[in-house]
């Protein structure tokens, strides 16, 4: 899925909620690439719903996944960290 199609669904779910809070889970282990244009969009969405996020955990399986985490972090009011095991990832979610 590319992120154009979770624009959409990230507004319609937290729209009317005036203080959203999100904790949120990225499996990012098949994502294949990351090109200018999804840099572009993902820094769109950081901007317009960054603070939406309280915790955003991104599993991956590339050093260059674990640099889009980091890009990431600096788009949001929340924590954001990388895993490579999902449970992990779950677990610092959940606390």
């Amino acid at each position: 899925m590319k992120i154009t199609a979770l624009i959409p669904m990230l507004q319609s779910s937290h729209a009317g909620i005036s203080d959203p809070h999100i904790n949120a889970f990225f499996d990012a282990t098949e994502l294949e690439g990351w090109e200018l244009c999804a840099a572009w969009d993902d820094f769109k969405l950081g901007l317009k719903h960054g603070r939406a996020f309280d915790k955003l955990a991104i599993v991956g399986d590339k050093k260059w996944k674990e640099k889009m985490a980091t890009i990431a972090s600096r788009f949001m009011s929340g924590e954001v960290e990388y895993f490579e095991v999902a449970d992990d990832a779950i677990a610092w979610l959940q606390e």
